[in-house]
């Protein structure tokens, strides 16, 4: 599965290294050719909410019944964020991934890096120390309307029976060997309709920094 972080910046800092319209144009281009081929990964999402090996295992085996009673705990307060149960699952795996404070310092290195490279716009860099700085340091509301617009956007590519298999693990409700099987397919990811992926918007706007972007960059 992609760093959920790393990917929402893959445009801006694709977006820096450009110094003409042609170059923007072809930028993104190349980067709507690239989400174009994005999958998702719903086993390694189900299996990255728990930390107990045994369940671990018996998701990749099809042994897999329900989560532990601590899983389901938070599955359930989850399941507040979003308005369908499986949604929880995706929503947990996302929050745990933007929470993470070594996702967060990848960023840091990505700006950082970013920085050194000749050619990037004073304004270009002004931007993203300012949303560096912003995404290290998510409150936990920011964080929660990121996950939960990100499980809205990946649960529309899944398949009707990866959706009713999540809605099981999120209820507790024991699930098929074939069920659980059926979660190593991993569906591909809708190709964006514009210039920005759709996990840009969901981690731009909670911080109020999506209308900026589009300005800096001229991405309309």
């Amino acid at each position: 599965m992609r760093i959920i972080l790393s990917l929402a910046l893959l445009l801006i800092i694709t977006a820096c290294q450009t110094t003409s319209s042609s170059h923007k144009n072809n930028t993104a281009t190349q980067t709507r050719s690239e989400h174009n081929y994005a999958r998702h990964y719903p086993l390694h999402m189900a299996k990255s909410i728990t930390n107990i090996f045994e369940l671990k295992h018996a998701l990749t085996s099809g042994d897999f019944k329900q989560y532990d009673q601590k899983t389901l705990d938070t599955l359930a307060l989850d399941r507040k964020q979003v308005d369908t149960p499986g949604k929880a699952v995706i929503y947990r795996y996302n929050y745990q991934d933007i929470t993470d404070p070594a996702e967060r310092q990848k960023v840091v290195k990505l700006f950082d890096d970013l920085k050194s490279k000749p050619g990037a716009p004073h304004s270009h860099i002004v931007f993203f120390e300012k949303l560096k700085n912003r995404i290290i340091n998510m409150t936990p509301g920011e964080s929660s309307k990121t996950a939960a617009c990100m499980a809205d956007y990946t649960w529309k590519d899944f398949p009707d029976n990866q959706k009713q298999t999540f809605n099981k693990l999120a209820l507790g409700v024991d699930a098929t060997p074939e069920e659980v099987l059926d979660l190593a397919h991993t569906p591909t990811a809708t190709k964006p309709s514009g210039k920005i992926p759709k996990s840009v918007k969901c981690t731009l706007v909670p911080m109020g920094l999506y209308s900026e972007l589009k300005t800096r960059f001229r991405l309309y």
